[in-house]
């Protein structure tokens, strides 16, 4: 058992969010700093697990997600010492490498069960950084944190990623996302092999901050939803110029560019590629246009023979929900 001396077995609830990664600001380094992020916390797909005192690990739910759970719980135990006598019941889940933060929900929401369950008070920046997570982006973490759009300030050495804007996003807006059953992002190893090695231009860094702080910050301030279309669209393809010496172009595929095109055809007011793909996310000012562009993707992928998932999502603004008892 965790803990002997309670006589009833200890409970929590958590549901973790999704987020979309608008893009990386700077791959050049030039003043010092790697990377800074911008991207904007969904309410599904989401993580949605329960943990309970056991007497040994226990993990049920999906069989695409239990193996990456328990590789996570004996990394957690690992890191802080903790035991592993824990039940997990996985509800609901995030599809992995397909840029919505699968791996940073699922370990920030094992992490805080765990040592919920064993006492321990850990931080989640903590808890984050020596789970191995933000070592290119602190979007996923701050997410699950706090929810809402979010910009992170990059790091020096190894230092984690802080936090240097966070703002509600508008309720009313809402993301059409697409996931094409098309090669998936990168895994975590490629990932760091990728940053390690390349190097943007100083000018694609300066237009990206630039675009971020003089149009997407005051049009969310705002409300102005054209204007942040706009800059969305604008970031999407800055970003995908960076890493295009990676994927090969601008997307990571000709369908993800297809699916993008046709969302701004369709009427989205922003729409680009969230992280490496191949999730697609197209915005829109309310549920009707949400619905309505949702059946004309769904109708594009059909008379293309693409199989694919395409739903309406929410802003969250509120991250990790955690219940316990």
């Amino acid at each position: 058992m965790i803990l002997d001396n309670r006589s009833e077995n200890l409970k929590v609830y958590i549901k973790a969010p999704s987020r979309l990664h608008f893009g990386i600001l700077d791959l050049s380094g030039a003043l010092n700093r790697k990377y800074g992020a911008t991207g904007q916390t969904i309410n599904e797909p989401c993580f949605e697990l329960t943990a309970e005192e056991s007497d040994r690990l226990e993990i049920t739910g999906s069989e695409k997600h239990t193996e990456r759970a328990r590789s996570i719980v004996l990394q957690i135990a690992k890191i802080f010492d903790l035991p592993t006598d824990i039940k997990i019941q996985i509800f609901r889940g995030i599809p992995s490498h397909i840029g919505l933060s699968s791996t940073t929900q699922l370990t920030l929401a094992i992490g805080k069960a765990l040592t919920y369950l064993c006492d321990r008070s850990v931080p989640i920046i903590e808890l984050a950084r020596r789970a191995g997570r933000g070592k290119n982006s602190g979007i996923g973490t701050y997410a699950f944190k706090s929810g809402g759009f979010i910009v992170d300030g990059g790091r020096r050495d190894e230092e984690f990623p802080p936090l240097i804007f966070r703002r509600d996003f508008p309720e009313e807006w809402q993301f059409v996302i697409a996931t094409p059953d098309e090669k998936r992002g990168l895994d975590e190893e490629s990932e760091e092999e990728f940053f390690e090695q390349i190097k943007a231009p100083v000018e694609i860094a300066r237009k990206t901050c630039h675009l971020l702080v003089m149009k997407m910050v005051p049009a969310i301030a705002e409300r102005d939803i054209n204007v942040f279309g706009e800059a969305l669209s604008e970031m999407d393809k800055l970003v995908g110029e960076a890493f295009s010496p990676q994927q090969g172009g601008i997307y990571q595929s000709g369908v993800v560019s297809d699916i993008v095109e046709y969302m701004l055809e369709k009427g989205a007011y922003g729409a680009g590629q969230s992280s490496w793909g191949p999730t697609v996310y197209g915005l829109v000012k309310n549920d009707v246009q949400g619905e309505g562009l949702k059946r004309e993707v769904e109708g594009f992928l059909r008379k293309r023979n693409l199989s694919g998932e395409v739903c309406v999502v929410r802003p969250d603004n509120k991250g990790a929900r955690v219940e316990t008892g």
